[in-house]
């Protein structure tokens, strides 16, 4: 995934000037090589529902879904645009009673423990899980929020995946329409997979 779908989706928020100015700052992903599935990866879920509840919840049952196909819940993170957002996670899985870790800082938590690991987006950086979420990128970028500056955090989120994506669309931000725009598909080469009221939609080029 990383160098591949997933790269392709942030990227496509992103302009040549603030690629190029990660670059100047050592944090071009683009020109980090795939370690994993790469362009052969699988294409990105996109989940829109009405509530960042609802949304949390259906991240849950991905989770449990991929743990049962045989990822261990040590291989699986959620990443999230702020603290509110990540509380709300880590309290959906302590509900559905899935092993949780909050990592709050560096150094905050055991990366070998057998726990998902919730964060916030920007704290991730440098980490790479084989099963990422994002919710709450369709409320992206928050009121008052520099738009280039979250398409930035939310591209170095989106590249910690090296499996499998999972992004949360629904809400009133800029990112989520143009994320799940039918005119313009963010990837390149495959289709993407939209759940909306649990129903799956597939966006073609």
């Amino acid at each position: 995934m990383k160098g591949g779908k997933g790269l392709e989706l942030a990227a496509d928020l992103l302009t040549d000037d603030d690629k190029d100015d990660d670059a100047e700052n050592g944090d071009c992903v683009p020109l980090v090589k795939p370690i994993s599935c790469g362009r052969d990866g699988e294409a990105p879920i996109l989940i829109r529902l009405p509530s960042l509840r609802e949304e949390a919840f259906a991240i849950a049952d991905r989770l449990n879904h991929a743990h049962k196909e045989g990822h261990a819940w040590g291989d699986m993170a959620i990443l999230c645009p702020d603290y509110s957002t990540r509380d709300l996670c880590a309290q959906v899985l302590h509900q559905r009673q899935m092993p949780v870790e909050m990592r709050r800082s560096p150094g905050d938590f055991d990366p070998t423990s057998d726990t998902i690991k919730v964060m916030t987006m920007k704290v991730s950086k440098g980490l790479e899980f084989p099963v990422v979420a994002l919710p709450g990128v369709g409320h992206m970028p928050a009121k008052g929020e520099d738009e280039q500056e979250a398409a930035r955090v939310f591209y170095v989120a989106a590249t910690r995946a090296t499996q499998r994506l999972v992004i949360g669309v629904g809400g009133d931000g800029g990112f989520g329409g143009r994320l799940t725009s039918p005119i313009r598909p963010p990837c390149n080469e495959k289709s993407v997979q939209i759940h909306v009221n649990n129903t799956n939609t597939i966006l073609r080029k």
